[in-house]
């Protein structure tokens, strides 16, 4: 739709026209987008404070209120490529569950490891991700 709009107001430019009501509410179609991409990214900030603030108390926490050492260890998580913490969290998932059959006896000829692999993991979150941002609009 916003293609259309500028299109709309492009056109209407560039043949020097006056601009009418199909002008004026091309603008207003504009104008509402971009305030919903602020909104979205407001709340997508908001989002990533909020989990930033608990991960950091729980830093915190653990060091026994040692908050440089909490932010040292927070702004390191950050520095390392989403990929990278995806391969990370996929190994430790298998592992845990590897650690659960074998404390549960359920290792045999029909076991297959590992049960979860990079890209149905991937996709497994990025499912959450998406519900979570749009439970929390």
């Amino acid at each position: 739709m916003v293609k259309k709009d500028l299109e709309r107001l492009k056109f209407t430019i560039s043949k020097g026209n006056k601009p009418n009501k199909n002008d004026i509410d091309a603008l207003n179609g504009i104008i509402e987008y971009v305030n919903n991409e602020r909104d979205r990214e407001l709340n997508n900030y908001q989002l990533f404070a909020k989990l930033f603030l608990n991960v950091f108390k729980n830093d915190i926490i653990k060091s026994k209120g040692n908050y440089q050492l909490a932010l040292k260890n927070a702004t390191d998580v950050l520095k390392i490529d989403l990929y990278s913490h995806l391969e990370a969290f996929t190994r430790e998932i298998n592992q845990i569950w590897l650690e659960k059959a074998v404390n549960n006896n359920e290792i045999n000829n029909n076991f297959n490891y590992p049960k979860w692999d990079i890209e149905e993991t991937k996709n497994r979150l990025n499912d959450i991700v998406l519900n979570l941002i749009e439970d929390f609009k």
